[in-house]
């Protein structure tokens, strides 16, 4: 009979009274703003349906956001959006994302002959700031036109969208170690345990483990040493360094 779709749970006396209709937050102000297909939405993104039902992007599968319609996903297909319920009204507008405050413009243009990495910013149309995915999906960074960022069907598949900004990035000078150091720290060791503020060596540059709970990565494993993909996750790189420190004297 019916045990492979359901479950049989037991009698029971009387009836379940009617459950109330899911809403929307209610401290939020009114809806947010319509959905609009290919806008790069990303996981947590809200967004409202006939100006009256709230949905939010799934995380898990916020690559099918910008071109799902909320509410019309076909049986079986992955729920992009998730329904929270009713609105009433609008939402205060609020000021577009913008790359980070403390810089003064755009980084370079996005070119598809340039091969991109982890965590390369570009910009698109000089006002539109762009970073390559952190993680595997890298790869689609250099994929051809249909992921190129801003403006390719996947964009959203290998770029995250940073927000606005103007002008360009002034050259930054090459990094240095402390220059009362008088020489550069042990080699990195996989089989060290390090904490915030220790310093290695890797390829003749400095690296110290970041102070916040991010120094957790320090210790995570090769994917996160000193250097590597992963590497400013858990470390600051400082710089180049010439010699070695000088031996401390043991405690007393």
């Amino acid at each position: 009979g019916g045990h492979l779709g359901w479950n049989k749970i037991g009698p029971c006396v009387g009836s379940l009274p009617p459950t109330a209709a899911p809403t929307f937050d209610a401290d939020a102000p009114g809806c947010p703003p319509e959905y609009v297909a290919g806008t790069p939405y990303v996981g947590g993104d809200k967004v409202a349906v006939d100006d009256r039902v709230v949905y939010r992007c799934d995380q898990l599968h916020e690559a099918h956001c910008p071109h799902r319609i909320p509410g019309a996903s076909s049986p079986g297909d992955d729920d992009a959006w998730i329904r929270l319920g009713v609105c009433t009204g609008t939402l205060a507008p609020t000021a577009s994302p913008a790359l980070d405050p403390d810089s003064p413009g755009c980084p370079d243009d996005y070119n598809p002959a340039i091969a991109y990495g982890k965590g390369d910013k570009v910009a698109v149309d000089g006002s539109r700031a762009y970073m390559c995915k952190r993680d595997d999906d890298a790869a689609f960074c250099n994929a051809g036109p249909r992921y190129a960022p801003g403006t390719g069907l996947y964009s959203d598949v290998a770029w995250v969208w940073l927000g606005s900004c103007v002008g360009t990035l002034a050259p930054t000078a090459a990094p240095t170690v402390d220059l009362e150091a008088p020489g550069c720290p042990e080699e990195y060791s996989s089989a060290a345990k390090y904490e915030g503020g220790d310093k290695v060596l890797v390829g003749g540059l400095v690296y110290v483990c970041k102070w916040d709970e991010y120094g957790a990565y320090c210790n995570a494993g090769p994917m996160f040493a000193p250097g590597g993909d992963n590497s400013d996750l858990g470390w600051i790189k400082m710089g180049s360094c010439r010699g070695s420190l000088a031996p401390v004297a043991s405690p007393l």
